[in-house]
């Protein structure tokens, strides 16, 4: 393994289509129900619908070739490295020493004679040590098969740039309010951008919105909460150019309560009994209303014993004895409007025989 080779986990979804790569649809609408998305009706896609054919030397009989394109905003990226690595994870990038060749004028690029054998592909972004893999899914890296006497035509990937600047909220900042600007650096081939917000609780996405301007101003959750935050840049052809090399995360602090719930028993791994057994939970201030998912990890079928059980305590008692087993559980805080506004960690306690 190239210890001094720093790797990221920037994985391109490539769908297969004839002969060519598209990349995955970056639209979709978030969980809560007054979010914000960029799913505007039309999909998003940084993929290219140009056919990508060979014409040049075959291998040996015993050797195979690898051909493809690499795009950056519509045109061919010159002068990037590519890699085939025969022994690739996720975590750590290339195990074993990569067979690398390097983008022409047009952005394509050709591996003659290689070994065959499966792969995984690596296009190195640009003036910079990170890597995108192409991928056939989250944290899974396309295989990519090379057999004796045939070239494997790869197809057109487009790739993005790693270099949008965000601006304020610095990172690891505080906001003393519950809204917020989240504003970055115009980026100079941008049609429009995505912005998206995380907190550390409630909904796994605050905002996912698109954007006209570099800047854009939304409404935080009603308590104490840590976001995360990132942006990327689109052309007109609505491909991925750009994105930040890493997400922001700044924290409110001047609110009451926090979108963190603490569990107060029974106490993460306690051994206990099955019978009077009582949930506990810290109270958030402006919950009006708590939902509780426990199951029993021993059932093969994980069946839910609490199946988003609704109260409007901050507590739970059984009114049943539980069966020897382990139980994992959480708990979800909701306002009145419904909306949720945090919650606990995922929890287990053991019922003892």
């Amino acid at each position: 393994m190239r210890a001094m080779k720093k790797y990221l986990l920037w994985l391109l979804v490539l769908i297969w289509l004839t002969s060519c790569g598209f990349l995955e649809d970056t639209g979709g609408d978030s969980g809560r129900a007054n979010s914000e998305s960029t799913n505007d009706g039309e999909a998003e896609s940084s993929g290219s619908n140009d056919e990508l054919t060979y014409d040049g030397e075959e291998p040996t009989e015993d050797r195979g070739n690898v051909y493809g394109e690499i795009r950056w905003n519509g045109a061919g990226a010159e002068g990037l490295a590519v890699e085939l690595c025969a022994d690739f994870s996720s975590f750590s990038g290339c195990g074993s020493e990569p067979v690398r060749t390097e983008t022409d004028g047009d952005g394509r690029y050709l591996f003659q004679n290689v070994d065959p054998g499966v792969y995984a592909l690596s296009v190195k972004v640009f003036d910079s040590d990170d890597w995108l893999y192409i991928s056939s899914g989250i944290l899974s890296s396309a295989e990519f098969e090379v057999e004796a006497g045939e070239t494997l035509v790869i197809g057109v990937q487009n790739i993005f740039k790693l270099d949008m600047k965000l601006l304020a909220p610095t990172n690891g900042s505080k906001v003393a309010s519950d809204e917020v600007l989240l504003d970055w650096d115009d980026y100079p081939e941008a049609d429009y951008y995505k912005v998206s917000m995380y907190p550390d609780e409630g909904d796994a996405i605050l905002i996912e919105k698109r954007v006209n301007e570099s800047s854009y101003r939304t409404d935080l959750l009603p308590v104490n909460c840590g976001y995360r935050w990132s942006v990327e840049a689109f052309n007109s052809d609505r491909v991925k150019i750009a994105e930040t090399a890493e997400q922001f995360d700044f924290v409110v602090d001047s609110l009451n309560g926090s979108c963190q719930l603490v569990i107060q028993e029974p106490a993460d791994g306690a051994e206990i009994r099955g019978d009077n057994i009582v949930l506990d939970w810290e109270d958030s201030p402006l919950a009006t209303t708590y939902k509780i998912l426990m199951w029993n990890d021993d059932d093969p079928n994980r069946t839910n014993v609490l199946d988003f059980e609704e109260v409007n305590e901050s507590s739970y008692r059984f009114d049943f004895t539980l069966e020897p087993a382990r139980y994992v559980w959480s708990v979800t805080a909701y306002d009145a409007s419904g909306d949720k506004i945090g919650g606990t960690e995922i929890l287990d306690f053991t019922v003892r025989p």
